[in-house]
């Protein structure tokens, strides 16, 4: 992969002054799209924010920038890449950057209690959740249903996810694992609600790509990409796995609820999940950025995902492109 970027971390072979630029931390997860980006000749920086600085005053030739950085980078090693990454998009977005999945989004994606806020101003239901800090805060949980679902604020890929039985194993988790309190030491008491699935929802510019529901076996890691480790919730039980169930008959006004989360959310890319209640009722949990559009589902759906989001890259390019042209900003002025 690093030869891959080496290659292929900057193209320039249109007449363009200008440049997309690509923000990552994990190169696995942007390969495709590079590749791709080089087949239509648009031109790209590959940026990595593991390590990387800035200026206060943005390069001119970048012209609009795609934000792939995902909340389980500290799970390889990569804590500096969130705060960075925060902070040079709302950087350049002070400067009139177009930022695909910006600041606003990526402080929604990295903080599971700002989601449940945004989903609670919109109306939907959302599980009853408690945060907290510190192991010696559990005696002040007042009533709460058990079995609950213990998460860290900043997660991904299901890391720190465990089912917690009692207040007893709430209080014993958090004083003898502190690493489970995350990057921003906040950890998330949520109600468990019984289901068969997890339904997600992807979108792109606020068209809908396609619908699964997601059936987990012995692990809470719910990433569609085939590569994504799985960690099993009980070693005793059967090996990890999640299954990926083409939905094509999702009720239309879920998917209308879906759209107005993104749209609320400032998520030009991204999904929605939520649980098919017993009762017939909807309990939206997450908010996920880092879409990876799976092959099988696509062509059960007769729908090609990638192909939407890089569509939607071009356009968006060729309109940022447009603008910088008509307000005189080319290279060197």
């Amino acid at each position: 992969m690093d030869r891959f970027l080496a290659t292929h971390r900057h193209t320039n072979t249109s007449a363009s002054p200008f440049k997309l630029g690509i923000i990552y931390e994990n190169g696995s997860w942007i390969e495709r799209l590079l590749s791709e980006l080089e087949r239509r000749a648009i031109p790209f920086e590959a940026i990595d924010v593991t390590q990387h600085s800035y200026s206060l005053e943005p390069d001119p030739s970048t012209t609009l920038y795609f934000n792939r950085v995902s909340p389980s980078s500290h799970l390889r090693g990569h804590e500096a890449a969130v705060p960075l990454a925060r902070t040079w998009m709302q950087t350049l977005e002070s400067h009139g950057v177009r930022v695909i999945n910006g600041s606003t989004s990526f402080q929604l994606e990295t903080s599971k209690v700002g989601q449940l806020l945004l989903l609670r101003r919109l109306g939907v239901r959302t599980p009853r959740s408690w945060v907290f800090n510190d192991a010696n805060q559990v005696h002040k949980l007042g009533e709460f249903p058990f079995p609950a679902i213990l998460k860290p604020d900043t997660g991904g890929s299901g890391a720190g996810v465990r089912m917690v039985h009692s207040r007893d194993e709430l209080k014993e988790i958090a004083a003898h694992e502190p690493e489970l309190f995350g990057p921003d030491h906040l950890l998330v008491l949520q109600e468990f609600i019984p289901n068969d699935a997890i339904v997600r929802t992807e979108f792109v510019d606020a068209d809908l790509v396609y619908t699964t529901r997601v059936v987990a076996t012995n692990t809470f890691n719910l990433c569609p990409a085939d590569g994504c480790h799985r960690d099993p919730v009980d070693s005793k039980l059967a090996r990890p796995s999640v299954e990926f169930i083409p939905y094509p008959d999702v009720p239309a006004d879920a998917v209308a609820q879906a759209r107005e989360v993104v749209r609320a959310a400032g998520l030009d890319v991204g999904g929605v999940e939520y649980i098919e209640t017993a009762d017939g009722d909807r309990v939206f949990f997450d908010i996920n950025a880092t879409s990876v559009y799976r092959d099988d589902v696509c062509r059960v759906l007769d729908v090609d995902g990638f192909s939407m989001l890089v569509d939607f890259l071009e356009r968006e390019f060729a309109k940022e492109n447009a603008k910088r042209r008509g307000s005189g900003l080319l290279l060197g002025v």
